[in-house]
């Protein structure tokens, strides 16, 4: 039977995957441009991946990977090492939104996976689902932050527009 504290679990080498056309837009500048603006709002890749999941969230949809897209993985959870309250508010963000129209598949979910054994005879547990989700919400917030840019150049590096999407919360763009 699984433990307790492994009902999700999700080692710190796992890896976060990011849609190539995504990634190539808003992440890996800061780190290899220190040049930036005081301004930017995310100075990370993790960050602007945190964002579009907040807002893939926000809008209530997930975009699955497709088969064979191209997709980045630049950091895994080990930038949540000493992040535990943020990694356990987002897995519990994502349990509430995959389980919330059927609660009991929660349970159904658990059980079926404390009986199975992965490719290496572990026990398996909902963490792969809760990272699957995770990435699927960030596609969604990445789409919406790509469209925003669009219209309002600069915008994931510009404050004002972030707090402004914030606080008008604008549903035009799904």
């Amino acid at each position: 039977m699984i433990n307790e504290q492994d009902i999700i679990y999700i080692p710190e080498t796992t890896k976060i995957r990011i849609k190539e056309k995504f990634y190539l837009k808003f992440c890996n500048q800061t780190e290899k441009d220190e040049k930036r603006s005081d301004r930017v709002v995310f100075k990370t890749d993790w960050q602007r991946f945190l964002w579009a999941f907040i807002l893939g969230l926000n809008a209530g949809q997930r975009t699955p990977f497709l088969k064979g897209e191209k997709t980045f993985t630049p950091f895994g959870f080990d930038v949540f090492k000493n992040q535990n309250k943020i990694l356990n508010l987002i897995i519990a963000l994502c349990l509430q939104e995959m389980y919330k129209d059927n609660p009991s598949k929660l349970k159904d979910d658990f059980e079926k996976l404390s009986t199975e054994l992965d490719a290496h005879g572990k026990q398996t547990n909902l963490g792969s689902y809760v990272r699957i989700a995770m990435e699927e919400y960030a596609n969604t917030g990445f789409a919406i932050m790509s469209l925003k840019s669009d219209m309002i150049p600069g915008y994931i590096e510009n404050i004002e527009e972030i707090v402004r999407h914030i606080l008008f919360d604008d549903e035009t763009l799904l």
